[in-house]
């Protein structure tokens, strides 16, 4: 990666003086997109946002949960790089927003959640998903009161496992992420029993510290489908780790590049997979069901709900609604495609009533190959270089003071 990008040195003084035109660039070869930059009383630059006007559209084509985080930025003035993202329907990051802060505290993560509400509206259905920074937690809750707030549960399985004493702290570790993606609350209780049998002290902190409806999937109130953690974001920060040390306009327009090409390469996975109804992802893996599917007992309880109980190969029933599209294992309900179960019942309603259904009908529509090409509609470009700016005078003239040097710290850690 280089950081002289778009004609503009590497200075970081320089960055600052040319923030509002190369901003205003951006915006004009991505319409729709959202800048906001927040200056203190003495015209020193505190915070930006951005918002790209393709990433806030394919929005709409998205899970509606989102993953947050930050990581420290090394340049000559510090601060933090934030991330907000999505799922896009086949599972890749999907960038929302990212902003650079002066510090991770209460007053800037309200900023930051505030500029996201400006693009992304509260609601229900929301749920976001970070680390346990109580200061991000307060800023959700008092941005988006009627979102849910989630655990990252890697993150959390981390905090968990160093309170095993002698134990094998992976091993506790491997068994609290199996607590949390358990489909039942019955093999969630029965499980968390062992829990507490087998690791008492463990089990001890996380009733005292944690809630289980911010990690458990079988208490969470909201739809999180298959989204549990956060890496994803971490893989970002990572993609990303040498433009932290640059300036902040090489840097922006290193993630602004690395973005478009995301969107290039998926527009051309979408095109790969025109003729299926179902993104790779989920097609991938119903067809690794299908064999085992067919040979599935099936029989028909409610002709009318297209109801049928399905017994596994252990000799084990279920029953699942091709209607309500559930299952009594609840992998359906929870993820959104058909399971096992549901597969073996889709197989024989179409072999022996009706051949008409279509599987991807019995999937979320965040699934469909449609909403996936809808995602990445939009072009996402990058600023062309400096030699090519048009900007108004009014705009040249607005300079941004950089913030004053600060001792370099490692980020808050929450036990």
């Amino acid at each position: 990666m280089s950081n002289h990008v778009s004609g503009i040195p590497g200075s970081p003084e320089k960055s600052y003086k040319m923030m509002y035109s190369y901003l205003y660039m951006l915006k004009q070869v991505n319409p729709g997109t959202k800048t906001c930059v927040k200056l203190d009383d003495a015209s020193k630059f505190k915070y930006l946002f951005i918002a790209l006007g393709a990433c806030i559209e394919g929005f709409a084509f998205m899970r509606k949960v989102i993953a947050v985080d930050a990581t420290s930025l090394k340049n000559k003035y510090g601060g933090v790089l934030v991330f907000a993202e999505a799922q896009d329907p086949n599972g890749q990051s999907y960038p929302l927003a990212f902003a650079v802060l002066d510090s991770e505290n209460l007053t800037s993560w309200t900023w930051f959640f505030e500029m996201l509400k400006s693009v992304i509206p509260d609601s229900s259905e929301l749920v976001f998903m970070s680390e346990r920074n109580q200061s991000l937690i307060f800023a959700i809750g008092s941005v988006f009161p009627e979102a849910h707030h989630g655990h990252c549960l890697w993150h959390l399985k981390e905090k968990v496992k160093w309170h095993a004493g002698n134990v094998n702290k992976v091993i506790v570790g491997h068994k609290f992420m199996e607590l949390g993606r358990y489909y039942t609350v019955d093999d969630f209780n029965s499980a968390y029993d062992s829990f507490e049998k087998r690791y008492p002290a463990v089990y001890k902190y996380v009733q005292e510290h944690t809630e289980k409806d911010k990690w458990a999937r079988v208490f969470l109130p909201r739809d999180r489908y298959n989204f549990d953690t956060i890496n994803s974001v971490e893989s970002m920060k990572s993609v990303f780790k040498e433009a932290t040390t640059w300036a902040l306009i090489p840097m922006l327009d290193c993630i602004v590049r690395k973005f478009s090409d995301w969107f290039t390469q998926r527009k051309e996975a979408v095109s790969r997979s025109i003729d299926t109804s179902l993104v790779p992802l989920v097609e991938n893996y119903l067809h690794g069901l299908w064999d085992v599917a067919q040979k599935l007992s099936v029989r028909e309880i409610n002709s009318y709900e297209l109801k049928y109980e399905i017994t596994d190969t252990a000799g084990k029933m279920f029953w699942a609604s091709l209607v309500e599209k559930s299952c009594t294992c609840k992998v359906w309900d929870y993820e959104k495609f058909p399971c096992l179960h549901g597969l073996a019942a889709y197989i024989y309603f179409t072999t022996n009533v009706d051949g008409g259904l279509n599987i991807h009908e019995l999937c979320s529509k965040y699934y469909w190959t449609e909403l996936w090409a809808l995602a990445y509609d939009r072009t996402l470009c990058v600023v062309p270089d400096m030699s090519s700016w048009n900007v108004p005078d009014q705009i040249k003239e607005v300079k941004i003071i950089p913030p004053d040097r600060i001792r370099r710290k490692g980020r808050k850690r929450v036990g």
